[in-house]
């Protein structure tokens, strides 16, 4: 029976990892959820990018942006805080 690789049932999708014989006799020694763990670690690198194409779009923000001089910024402070 053939099973992709990769496959929807209902609302989870099943993602195969080829690793070698040797790092699979290790895995085994370790008393570590290997999905749950791999699941994780692809979630935190999702968070990572997300948080990297943030953080290039801020900076594309900034070299748009015109410098604002420091009196103006007092002022629009105190003006805030007269509120």
């Amino acid at each position: 029976m053939y099973i992709p690789s990769r496959y929807t049932i209902g609302k989870a999708a099943i993602v195969t990892v080829k690793v070698p014989n040797e790092l699979k006799k290790k895995m085994k020694q370790v008393n570590v959820n290997w999905s749950e763990y791999i699941r994780d670690a692809i979630q935190k690198k999702l968070e990572k990018q997300k948080l990297k194409e943030a953080s290039v779009k801020i900076d594309e923000i900034r070299q748009r942006a015109k410098p604002v001089p420091t009196d103006k910024l007092v002022s629009w402070i105190r003006e805030d805080r007269e509120k």
